[in-house]
């Protein structure tokens, strides 16, 4: 028994079939809100963990106080009094989420938990102000925000603990 290929689509039967297919796509994301505008954008930061029925937490939150004693920027280093407070959420299912608060700003930030290591980023496309954070286990952290600007990285060095 011989057995048949297909053969594969023209390419003008191919560019056909894939306007087809986006036209109502197109149509069903026209109606959308702006950037910034959605309902969703309104919501608060992360400030808790949300109870299951029976009042367990269905994930574990978990709240650092930072402080950074130095501020380098890509030339030099000079002592620093910045600080602020991580809220970190974690699923358990190895989703989380962190905001980041300090004083002037809340920056919500995707997060990665490993154990007690945390590793946490913001594109921040409205700021044009990325930033990673990085917590280890044994309290050391950094955050680093990338200026476009002018270009240039600023670094803070610091320490974070369990807020009380």
């Amino acid at each position: 028994m011989a057995v048949r290929i297909p053969r594969p689509l023209p390419l003008a039967a191919a560019l056909a079939l894939t306007a087809s297919l986006a036209a109502p796509l197109a149509a069903q994301t026209s109606d959308l809100p702006p950037a910034g505008a959605a309902p969703v954008d309104q919501i608060a930061p992360i400030s808790d963990a949300a109870p299951m029925q029976d009042g367990t937490p269905d994930a574990e939150s978990m709240t650092l106080d930072c402080t950074f004693q130095t501020e380098c920027s890509d030339t030099d280093c000079a002592a620093s009094d910045y600080g602020g407070r991580l809220t970190v959420i974690s699923d358990g299912a190895g989703l989380s989420a962190a905001d980041w608060q300090d004083g002037v700003e809340t920056l919500a930030l995707a997060a990665a938990v490993q154990g007690r290591r945390i590793l946490a980023a913001s594109a921040a496309p409205e700021t044009g102000k990325p930033r990673m954070f990085s917590v280890m286990p044994d309290g050391q952290a950094r955050l680093t925000t990338h200026l476009t600007d002018p270009i240039m990285a600023i670094t803070h060095i610091g320490s974070c603990e369990v807020a009380r």
